[in-house]
């Protein structure tokens, strides 16, 4: 199993959200905010549109990021229907890695995502399901893929079980829970960022586990900024910890037919950079960014904490 890096290395940058990165290039995207029938052009596009699913790889990759993620996070059985979901996966697969190709110093983030609805911890099935569900995602990805994230967790459950099927695969684990928007410390579900970390299982902290990085993600950058440090104390020295936020006003929105109404009108490529350096002052080793950051963005973040770094330097 490789290291991905130690707790105190500089900062890895992740890529931004691939579903709106591919919605500005013309894929489809409609529907409430979360929602399955939302993203379903978003997982044809894995086979219909390989070269459009590479360019939006590759965008980010050129813009500074360090980490890209499967573009497999709506190829799930309740979007594309159980007997197409390796498919897609499998498909979702090869285009991130073609478009990392000979990089070094990249790797390739398979998604573990939401199993139904994103946000709606009410739909999280049983740990039978999961299990079975997840280990079929993680298995088509494997070949692919350098490391697993659990993403967009939305309770404490639900990771735990994405995280259990992942790690039987001997690839390091990552896992990223969404947050409440009240800014509180808590996931969407209400639990504490505490009880996520411990349904993980006492081994998932100890030395030597799959466990490298736990994260908050799909969530806004104010709750992101309070429980970072709670995620910090909660965890291992040696698990990083990270974050990718949103650009969404809300998750809880029916959505829109213009895309730039669903967007934060502050959350410019400066701001979030800016956002960028709080959230490594609070411990995070790994930032990217989620729905509605696009290459702008992680180019501008690159490019900040690149600054910070030779300022701490010199």
């Amino acid at each position: 199993m490789a290291a991905t890096a130690d707790a105190g290395a500089t900062v890895m940058i992740m890529d931004g959200g691939m579903g709106h990165m591919l919605r500005r290039l013309g894929v489809t995207v409609e529907g409430a905010v979360g929602s399955v029938e939302r993203f379903l052009g978003v997982a044809k596009a894995n086979e219909d549109s390989p070269q459009l699913v590479e360019s939006a790889h590759r965008a980010f990759l050129d813009a500074g990021a360090q980490v890209v993620i499967t573009n497999n996070y709506s190829c799930i059985p309740a979007v594309v229907g159980s007997e197409e979901t390796v498919r897609y996966v499998t498909a979702a697969g090869k285009v991130a890695r073609q478009a990392v190709g000979t990089s070094t110093g990249v790797l390739v983030a398979g998604s573990l995502p939401p199993l139904e609805a994103s946000y709606r911890h009410d739909l999280v099935q049983t740990p039978e399901r999961l299990a079975a569900d997840y280990t079929v995602i993680a298995e088509a990805l494997a070949p692919y893929v350098d490391v697993f994230v659990c993403e967009t967790m939305s309770c404490a459950r639900e990771a735990a079980g994405a995280y259990a099927a992942g790690s039987l695969l001997g690839k390091p684990m990552w896992v990223s829970w969404a947050l409440s928007e009240k800014a509180d410390g808590t996931l969407l579900s209400g639990e504490t960022v505490e009880a996520a970390v411990e349904a993980l299982g006492p081994k998932a902290l100890e030395p030597g586990s799959p466990l490298q990085a736990c994260f908050f993600n799909c969530s806004q950058a104010e709750a992101v900024e309070v429980a970072l440090a709670r995620l910090r104390a909660a965890l291992p020295d040696w698990v990083r910890i990270g974050c990718y936020a949103n650009g969404f006003k809300t998750v809880h929105s029916e959505g829109s037919p213009k895309a730039s109404d669903e967007y934060r009108e502050d959350f410019t490529p400066e701001t979030f950079a800016e956002w960028g350096l709080r959230w490594q002052a609070k411990g995070a080793t790994i930032i990217g960014g989620c729905c509605g950051i696009f290459p702008e963005h992680i180019k501008a973040l690159h490019e900040t904490l690149q600054r910070a770094d030779t300022s701490a330097s010199a």
